[in-house]
């Protein structure tokens, strides 16, 4: 059948539209192969992102976690070191800021703690804080003081201190209010006695601060200034009264006993002189306790010294049938002042002059020790020194026979002037003796 123009474009036209919704079919699938595939892809690609997000951050909470357990271990110094913008890379600074910060402030309080060990360490005051009823803080001193050990620290204040005296005292301050001062006399290998201050802390808990001060040496020269005004006094009293006594006999006298009146005369001349060599020797003793004796040390030969300090007593030892010798040996040389030498060795020969009875034998001699120590030694045959008089021998006024101290016209003096110039000179000085044998004085000094 032939068709007709009309036909034939109606059948193109009808051909025409079902190619395109063919097309149109075909492209719509494409797509959504194309949109399928896609969304794949940014599912898988979201995943991945994920899973990276996700392990970054169990990473930076396991840092965290170990640097926070380090930390409360007590190492300050572990740091988390996370980086990044989000809140873990903050919270990870936060911490190590904060551990930056601690680890400051406890090295702050260490120096702090090991300086206050210290000056509690060296100081000479004993220093104990008690805090409820026990032993917190104690120093060396202190243990010292009251023979205890470092293990008191933590216990019981009954436990640690058994002294009922030092316990009221402690008593007495946790009653008050205000401190309390107060000594204490410890007995023990060395006695001592301590000045005791307690006082309360204003601290959250029931303190008291107790600090022991040890003034033994202080008493103890507070009574050798006692002794010393009293002896002195005394030393004094004596022959003034002689004088006035002979004063107001000898004007009396002098008309109508002229012999009697020369014998007050030469108590007072005698009385005199014993007034003028006590003043003497309690001025040169002050100077050279006070460092105000200048001291001009130089190399001497030592036989040539004694020859001429022992030549000064040879006519009073002669007068008393005494031998006086200077034993001479090897040539020696000391350091020392010659004025100070002389008179150390002339004190000391004068001294044995005095009490050695007739026929007694007085030697001086240098000899050499180790160590470049030369030894000066004055030694007599007298009657000789009992041992409990040998230890206080060179204290100031002290005699072993007061009455036949003052007969012979001694100072009480003589021996402790002797003491401190040899140490002003660097030695030492001691003595020995043997009752009804002798004694000997010695004293070192410096080799040349």
């Amino acid at each position: 059948m032939r068709l007709g123009l009309r036909g034939r474009l109606a059948l193109a036209s009808a051909s025409s539209g079902a190619l395109g919704l063919l097309a149109a079919g075909a492209f719509f699938s494409e797509s959504r192969a194309l949109l399928g595939t896609a969304a794949l892809a940014l599912g898988l690609a979201a995943s991945a992102l994920a899973g990276l997000g996700a392990r970054r951050m169990t990473r930076a909470a396991k840092e965290i976690a170990g640097a926070t357990e380090k930390m409360a271990k007590g190492d300050l110094e572990a740091r988390a070191r996370v980086v990044g913008a989000d809140e873990l890379g903050e919270l990870g600074r936060s911490l190590d800021a904060l551990a930056e910060g601690l680890d400051s402030t406890l090295g702050d309080l260490r120096s702090e703690r090991d300086l206050l060990g210290g000056v509690l360490t060296a100081m000479t005051e004993g220093v104990m804080l008690i805090t409820d009823g026990r032993v917190r803080v104690m120093n060396r001193a202190l243990r010292q003081m009251l023979l205890l050990d470092s293990s008191a620290v933590g216990k019981r204040l009954l436990e640690v201190i058994r002294r009922a005296d030092l316990q009221e005292i402690l008593d007495r301050a946790r009653r008050g209010t205000e401190p309390v001062l107060d000594e204490l006399e410890l007995t023990g290998l060395k006695p001592r006695r301590v000045l005791v201050h307690a006082m309360q802390l204003d601290l959250d808990s029931p303190s008291l601060l107790v600090v022991l001060v040890d003034v033994t040496e202080q008493r103890k020269l507070e009574s050798l200034r006692r002794d010393f005004v009293a002896n002195v006094s005394h030393e004094l009293r004596t022959p003034i009264a002689s004088v006035r006594s002979a004063a107001e006999t000898l004007r009396t006298a002098m008309q109508k006993d002229p012999v009697a009146a020369a014998g007050f005369v030469e108590m007072v001349e005698r009385n005199a002189d014993r007034l003028h060599r006590l003043v003497e020797d309690l001025l040169d003793l002050s100077r050279i306790e006070s460092r105000h004796y200048q001291l001009a040390t130089e190399a001497l030969e030592l036989g040539s010294a004694l020859d001429h300090a022992v030549g000064l007593f040879a006519d009073r030892a002669a007068a008393k049938g005494l031998k006086l010798a200077v034993e001479r040996g090897e040539p020696l040389r000391a350091r020392a002042d010659r004025r100070a030498l002389e008179h150390v060795v002339s004190n000391l020969v004068d001294n044995a002059v005095k009490y050695c009875p007739g026929g007694a034998e007085i030697r001086a001699r240098a000899v050499r020790e180790p160590a470049g120590v030369i030894r000066v030694v004055v030694e007599d045959t007298g009657p000789g020194i009992e041992a409990r008089h040998l230890p206080r021998l060179f204290e100031r006024f002290y005699r072993v026979d007061a009455g036949r101290s003052r007969e012979v016209g001694g100072t009480g003096l003589g021996l402790s002037i002797v003491k401190h110039l040899v140490e002003a000179m660097g030695g030492a000085v001691d003595v020995a003796s043997t009752p009804g044998k002798g004694t000997a004085f010695s004293f070192t000094l410096p080799a040349a």
